[in-house]
This record gives structure tokens, sequence and C-alpha cells, in this order.
């Protein structure tokens, strides 16, 4: 490959620093989550569940016929894992972690434009993966979608001055060199090394490298680019030839099959909370009628920071955990299942479950969602080994869940002082996890951050999971 020009160099160091931090850092955060041989849905969850709206928009688009042909409705985040798997979870949120890094800009058409040539090459490549059996499809989608990325943080950080210099030489890849002193496609290169992303990407910019996953990549692409201002047979014969060799599929089974990706690559645009969405991504003659009947309209909701309470969530969530007990899911998933089900359904800031260590001398955080400091959980143990009786005690001792509220300053106080001032002193709802009537956990949830009140229906909405829990124990 060749070096990274310095000029590309300074714009990544803008981009890192400035305009598009999260984007890299929750890649990061995710693959190494997911690199763990011990991490759980609970640890890939906390990552997407930060973000209300996030969450949301991607629980959207796991319903949709693409990722869930089968229809079965996914609620939780934790739930998507479980039926879609890690992976492809991670596919969709890093999709819409991008888009959301490149929404507000001055040139957001021509970013939109970019993007859907972006997922629909993404589209492409994981269906011709799946065609050549390939292991790591959603591997080869991220590679996909990312193979342009230079072209999108130009469109979307470049100042005036320089888009307008490049404008007026017809945006050529001549240009590219004369004017930015670097080509887009060295930029994405530059990108792909900078923020580590993805192999097969930094394998797909190597002339010597075609293996099967790189010539993929390559003639998604080349279709994505080629169909952007419409299909037209002739030119797309050759493209066909080389897919039909690399695939062994025949041309009568590979032609709908990408003409359907296509399909599938629109919808889902529509799905990521993008506006001016409809007709990006042009179908083919054979699919049109049935595109124009279709809403590509955005159904794209502002979603607050902080989520409000809804009964019709807690009551779905309440069922979805009922049949992972019934279906003898792991523990793990469960209480990942109850806390997103506090936190989502009954509208918490944050949801937090401790667990008694073996010697019962201490309680430490295991688990955390929603609005907290990334240190919290290691921050947060409390010690159990004194002989006075302490809130944390009487916590884990109770029978029921508890309303710590501005009623009780004293008991507010003591929380504040007993958590080592990580407890603001907030009103707070509490519930032991029990098993054989012994104490093995405590759930902790409050609405600290946005300085909304508790009430009696928070403490039955907040019962209501916790019971689940102590019920998962026993099944």
């Amino acid at each position: 490959m060749t070096p990274i020009p310095v000029a590309a160099q300074r714009f990544i160091h803008q981009l890192t620093n400035k305009h598009m931090p999260v984007f890299p850092n929750t890649m990061l955060e995710i693959n190494q989550i997911l690199e763990q041989e011990d991490s759980a849905a609970v640890d890939v969850a906390q990552v997407i569940l930060r973000d209300a709206a996030l969450t949301s928009r991607l629980l959207k688009m796991a319903n949709s016929v693409y990722y869930n042909p089968q229809g079965h409705h996914i609620n939780t985040v934790s739930r998507a894992l479980m039926l879609l798997g890690f992976e492809q979870v991670k596919v969709l949120a890093l999709t819409l972690v991008l888009i959301d890094s490149l929404k507000a800009t001055k040139r957001h058409d021509k970013v939109l434009k970019e993007m859907a040539v972006s997922l629909h090459a993404a589209v492409q490549a994981q269906n011709m993966a799946i065609l050549c059996h390939s292991e790591t499809p959603e591997d080869i989608f991220i590679a996909a979608l990312l193979s342009r990325l230079g072209h999108l943080t130009f469109w979307a950080f470049a100042d005036d001055k320089t888009v307008t210099a490049f404008e007026n030489q017809d945006c050529s890849v001549a240009a590219e060199s004369d004017v930015l002193g670097f080509t887009l496609q060295q930029l994405t290169q530059g990108l792909a090394e900078a923020w580590s992303l993805n192999d097969l990407l930094i394998d797909s910019f190597r002339p010597n490298v075609k293996s099967e996953s790189v010539l993929i990549i390559r003639y998604a692409g080349q279709l994505a680019i080629e169909t952007s201002k419409g299909w037209n047979a002739d030119k797309l014969n050759p493209w066909f030839e080389k897919v039909v060799s690399l695939t062994h599929q025949k041309l009568e089974t590979l032609k709908p099959s990408v003409y359907d990706s296509a399909l599938s690559a629109q919808k889902l645009l529509n799905l990521t909370g993008s506006e001016r969405v409809r007709g990006l991504i042009p179908l083919p003659p054979e699919l049109k009628a049935e595109g124009e009947q279709q809403d590509f309209v955005s159904d794209f909701e502002e979603t607050s920071d902080y989520p409000a309470p809804d009964q019709s969530m807690q009551l779905r969530i309440l069922q979805d955990i009922s049949q992972a007990i019934q279906e003898h899911c792991g523990i793990n998933l469960i209480l990942e299942m109850v806390m997103e089900g506090i936190y989502r359904g009954a509208g918490m800031d944050r949801v937090i479950f401790a667990v008694l260590s073996a010697d019962k001398k201490q309680l430490n955080c295991r688990y955390v969602l929603g609005n907290q400091n990334e240190q919290f959980c290691e921050l947060f143990q409390v010690s159990m080994e004194s002989n006075a009786q302490t809130l944390f005690k009487d916590l884990l001792a109770a029978e029921d869940a508890v309303l710590i509220d501005d009623s009780q300053p004293a008991l507010l106080k003591k929380l504040h002082r007993e958590s080592n001032q990580l407890m603001a002193g907030k009103p707070m709802l509490a519930m032991p996890l029990k098993k054989s009537n012994k104490p093995v956990g405590l759930f902790l949830a409050d609405r600290h951050a946005s300085e909304r009140g508790l009430n009696r229906q928070d403490l039955i909405a907040f019962r209501q999971f916790c019971q689940q829990a102590s019920l998962a124990f026993t099944f």
C-alpha cells in the first residue's frame, strides 16, 4: 500500500479529535468486548443502551424482514443479541453510529447519497458472502460499508473553500490529488489504519490481495457505484459474469438475489432514521413496481435522552423474560433483560445490579445500564464486614422492593455515605435478589441524572421486573 499523504493525515487528525470521536471509540469498544472470551450480552447491550435513540432505531432494524425473516418480535437489545447473534447486532450498531456521526453536517444531501452507496455495497457484499458460504459475512458487511469512508467524511467535514475548489474540477479522481493533496481512497485507507477499523477493509486496498472476501468487497462496491444513477443491463453484464464465477451461482439465480439485495438496502436505509432517503438507492426495472409501492418516508422518532415509563413496553419485555425463563436461557441473559426492562420500560436513568462476594464481605457492582461514569462499576464496592447494621445490609435483607425518597432524608444521607459518595443521596429504588431465601445480589435504580421523581407506580414496575429475576433462579 502507498504511504498516507501528510495532508490526509492532518484531516484524519481533525476527524479523530474534533468531528467524529464517537465512531472509532464505539467500534473499538464493541470489538474489544467481542474479543473477550467471557463477554456477555449485557456488555454489548451497555454500549448500545447509553443512547436511547440508537436503541430504538436498532430494534426497528432488528425487527425488519431483512434481519428477522421469521418475524419473532424483538423488544430488547439482549433478545436481539440472542436471536441475531453478537456479530449481527454489532453490524446494526456500527451502521447507526456511523450515520449519527455524519448526520449534522452542512452538505447533508451529499453525505446521504454517499451513505446510500455505502449501505447498498454492504448489503450486496453480505449477500454475496452468504452465497459463497463465507464464515464472516458480518465482517464483510462492515468492510464494504466503510469502503467509501473517505468520501463520506470529506463531504461531511471538509471546509467550504476546499469543497468549492474540488467541485470546480468536476470532482474527478485527478482533482482529488490536485486540490486535496490525497485521494479519497487514500483517506479511507488512512482512517482504516488510524482507527483499526477492519482487517478486511485494509486488505481491500492491497492490489495483490485477491482473496474471496476482498473480491466480494470490491465487486459490491463496483455495483453500488455503477447503479447509483440507475441500472444499465448492458454495462452490468461483465460484472455479473465475474460474480457468477466467484459465487458459483447460475446467472438466473444470482440476478434475483442481487435485485432483492438492492431493495433490502433501500428498506434498511429507511430504518436508519435519516430523512430524505426515498429513491437514493435506485432499483432495477424488475423491482421498480414493487419498490414504488414501498413507503420510504423515514419513520424517525425524536427520542428523549432519558426513557419515559412505557407500560406497553413493560408488558412486552416481561413477556420476553418469561419466554427466556421457559427456554432455560442463562441467568446472565435474563439479568440483562430484567435490567433493560427496568431501564427502558420503567423509564430509569440508571440501573445497577450488585452481587455479594462469595465470602459475603463485599457488595460489588456487576452490571450497570444508563447514565453513569465509565468507572462506576469498578468503584462501587460496599463493605459488608462491619458488625453495625447498615442501609445496604437492610436492603439485602428486605422482603420486598423499597423506595427511598425525599420523605426519608436520613436514609438518603446513609445511601450517599455508604456508597462512598457514588450514590448522590437522591431517590432510589432497591430490591434484593435471593436464592433459597438468601440474598445474592441487589437491584438499584434511580432518575438522578434527569432529576425526575420516583413514585409508587415506578416501585410496582421495578418490583415486577426484579421478581422475574428471582423466578429465573427457582425455575
